[in-house]
């Protein structure tokens, strides 16, 4: 499974698993996207845009889920690290968005 990660998504399990005191492999068997015993993936609607992508996986719940992809060295590898990059921009992005609600609604 490691193989398929980004180089970024191992840096970023990398210092997960230093302040869990477990191992890198630790954290990719903890992943819930594929299950060990797998043999098949049910996929679909891809999105290529350049040098990222997305494709939604059908996870081992059987809910859907979308999977970024970034190209390094020609090979497409899965980008955790961008996916949670974006997922925290969305939060602040958000959380800005209440403050700014909040702010209109006080007195001077």
């Amino acid at each position: 499974m490691k193989l398929l990660l980004s180089a970024e998504t191992i840096k970023m399990h990398e210092l997960e698993a230093k302040a869990q005191s477990v191992t890198v492999d630790d954290i990719v068997k903890r992943e819930t996207l594929f299950s060990e015993g797998q043999t098949t993936v049910k996929l679909r609607n891809e999105k290529i845009d350049g040098e990222t992508a997305t494709l939604e996986v059908e996870n081992s719940f059987g809910a859907w889920e979308t999977v970024p992809f970034i190209k390094e060295d020609d090979v497409w590898k899965i980008d955790k690290k961008g996916y949670a990059d974006r997922l925290m921009q969305e939060i602040e992005q958000n959380n800005q968005q209440l403050d700014d609600i909040i702010d209109q609604g006080k007195q001077p």
